[in-house]
């Protein structure tokens, strides 16, 4: 049967006017959150507000916080861009992959990692590789209890995959071109949360994950992670906090962001930064990253706000290691990096490096029933029968009795 969509016209007239007063509301909320960001400018203040959400009597505060000298930014702060170095390799990776069909002729998955490297300054043309993997065996495909592995584990191993990838080809670039500055660009936030209630050995996979911050620390690489659409209210948060009394920095006036309650950062951003222009950098206040900054305070992430929009706002946020945030020229030549990227794309600004990386990752569905055919035979070639199971195949028989039914 086809949606009805007679019985559905009030509904939508309904969610049309809950959606008009909603941005109703936002709008006297963003005009509070404006103000406050306007009034953002001690950064003593900051300091002593966050270090009072910092006492263990008060443990519900999740917004942004200073970042430690030599950056002392206020919060209003708004940096223009600087300039790409003289030479330079942008390096990003991106990854898909094609989860475990239990209804198939052979259980696996696959990851895929996509990886486009393009140069400034440098007698060098981009290049561009792929790194397809196929797991297949008892021990990648199970977990400790027997069981099929988790979507969110392997989506867990090729985040892995990809920082490896990263960490692999800024070492390689560094050592090809000693004086080029080396960017490494990673889709996604950096700071990666592996819950053990969905990812199988995630204590194992987030020492990984940190052993490839390691790398490209040690590459010296200007690791950034790439958010384009962030609904994080992080610096809201911060703004709120900085109108409450110390007396009133309890967790229940933290649990929400007061008057400007609903408004995101990427709202705020999108009203006070011209094209290219940075928002002041931050740290993110939660345990997991006080845990990242006990390991190695070189690994504490840090985040700033970029505008790359040059026609309208398109506000995104980056996310940076601490080896990066306490050295200006390499903010300052990441921000540039960024812009000049974007440029290049069309309306919707994205990192041209990054857009590249992502096609070559992505596996179509043609190239996914490919696979399975060469599964297939290659299951034959050893005298095993291949056929789908009886459930999908009765599936697949129903509905295409239904398909040829309508259509005949």
């Amino acid at each position: 049967m086809s949606l009805e969509f007679v019985k559905l016209i009030s509904q939508v007239q309904t969610m049309g006017g809950y959606l008009g007063h909603r941005a109703h509301t936002l709008t006297s909320r963003l005009a509070t959150a404006l103000a406050w960001y306007h009034a953002a400018g001690d950064a003593d203040r900051v300091r002593d507000w966050v270090k009072l959400v910092r006492d263990p009597s008060v443990s519900g505060y999740r917004g942004a916080a200073h970042v430690p000298p030599p950056y002392d930014e206020a919060p209003n702060l708004r940096a223009r861009s600087g300039e790409i170095p003289p030479e330079a390799a942008l390096i990003a990776a991106d990854g898909s992959q094609i989860y475990p069909d239990p209804h198939g002729a052979a259980l696996y998955y696959l990851t895929n990692i996509g990886v486009f490297t393009t140069f400034y300054g440098l007698p060098h043309i981009p290049e561009q590789m792929t790194l397809p993997e196929l797991a297949y065996t008892d021990t990648l495909l199970e977990d400790k209890d027997g069981r099929t592995v988790t979507n969110p584990t392997i989506n867990a191993r090729r985040t892995i995959a990809e920082i490896q990838q990263l960490a692999a080809h800024a070492h390689q670039r560094a050592a090809q071109f000693p004086q080029a500055a080396i960017f490494a660009l990673h889709d996604g936030g950096l700071l990666k949360f592996f819950s053990p209630t969905e990812i199988s050995e995630a204590v194992s996979l987030e020492k990984q994950y940190l052993d490839g911050l390691a790398d490209l620390y040690a590459a010296d690489a200007v690791l950034a992670g790439y958010i384009a659409r962030t609904r994080s209210t992080s610096v809201v948060s911060l703004l709120h906090l900085l109108q409450l009394e110390p007396d009133e920095i309890t967790d229940d006036n933290l649990k929400t962001n007061g008057a400007a309650e609903g408004v995101t950062d990427a709202d705020l951003f999108a009203r006070v930064l011209g094209y290219g222009e940075r928002s002041a950098l931050f740290a993110q206040n939660s345990p997991q990253n006080a845990t990242y900054g006990k390991l190695n305070s070189a690994f504490e992430i840090a985040f700033f706000y970029i505008n790359v929009g040059d026609i309208r706002p398109q506000i995104a946020r980056v996310e940076i290691p601490m080896w990066v945030a306490q050295n200006a020229r390499a903010v300052s030549a990441l921000q540039a990096v960024l812009v000049a990227q974007c440029a290049v794309q069309g309306r919707e600004k994205y990192p041209y490096a990054m857009t590249r990386a992502d096609e070559l990752a992505f596996v179509k569905p043609v190239e996914k029933s490919q696979l399975d055919e060469m599964v297939r035979v290659a299951m034959r070639q050893e005298s095993m029968d291949p056929e789908r199971s009886v459930k999908l195949e009765s599936k697949g028989m129903a509905r295409a009795g239904r398909q040829s039914h309508r259509l005949g």
